[in-house]
């Protein structure tokens, strides 16, 4: 097993476009956090003890995309480039490769939403005292906003891998990626109305605050749980047909 977490954890970093990703996420905090919410704030969120709490839940929520993107594309560039004969066949087990790229995933998407979680506040306090402004004392529930907000960088990123695990086409597991937590669940809302928070990313947004669309909501912790309960459904039936499906 441990020949194999080395093996995707190398693929990881020497795929160019996990860099990529990586460099571009940083130049968007930046920009945002220094530059919108810092030097740009506006005079009611100076006075808001909960700004910086709030700048750390919306970049967590923008930056998820990419470590979901990372993941998607760690899974779908060995269809693509038609490495992943090579991968089956230097392990003795299926599952061993499935669940290796799970827990090298799981490790990026704590270090990458911990690291860019932590930038965020940081980032807008320089550009507030580069604008020579003052913000009031700012609260912050660190315990709560931490465990939510790994959770949802976890969750989107499982999400990325398991749909480029189910789909395979990089093209088309992008798309998916991008269009069912808007467009598809969004249409969804029209016919569940208030049960559209059960849905799989309705429930994950809840889990960070984030609101949605109906009147009713869960509290972060049974939203958790839902969403779990979807991510497990999903990894059965990856698991289940990656064992049995071919490697084309």
């Amino acid at each position: 097993m441990m020949s194999q977490l080395k093996s995707e954890f190398k693929k990881l970093f020497t795929v160019k476009s996990t860099y990529y990703i990586i460099a571009i996420v940083l130049l968007l905090v930046f920009f945002f956090a220094f530059y919108i919410s810092g030097w740009r704030i506006e005079p009611k969120d100076m006075m808001n003890p909960l700004t910086l709490q709030s700048g750390i839940t919306g970049a967590v929520s923008v930056v998820s995309i990419f470590s979901a993107l990372v993941a998607l594309l760690l899974v779908t560039h060995e269809y693509r480039y038609n490495t992943i004969m090579y991968t089956l066949t230097s392990s003795n087990s299926r599952s061993k490769v499935l669940f290796s790229k799970i827990i090298i995933m799981t490790g990026f998407a704590l270090v990458f939403t911990l690291v860019f979680g932590a930038l965020s506040p940081l980032f807008t306090a320089l550009g507030i005292h580069a604008h020579h402004l003052h913000l009031v004392h700012q609260t912050i529930q660190y315990n709560n906003v931490i465990w939510r907000c790994l959770f949802y960088g976890w969750g989107y990123t499982m999400a990325g891998l398991l749909i480029a695990s189910l789909v395979r086409n990089q093209v088309g597991a992008i798309i998916t990626l991008f269009i069912v937590p808007g467009t598809v669940e969004g249409l969804l809302s029209l016919l569940l109305k208030k049960n559209t928070v059960y849905l799989p990313f309705s429930s994950l947004h809840q889990v960070i605050g984030q609101d949605v669309s109906t009147t009713s909501t869960l509290s972060a912790t049974h939203a958790a749980l839902v969403f779990i309960g979807y991510l497990l459904a999903a990894l059965i039936v990856a698991w289940v047909l990656f064992l049995r499906r071919d490697a084309n």
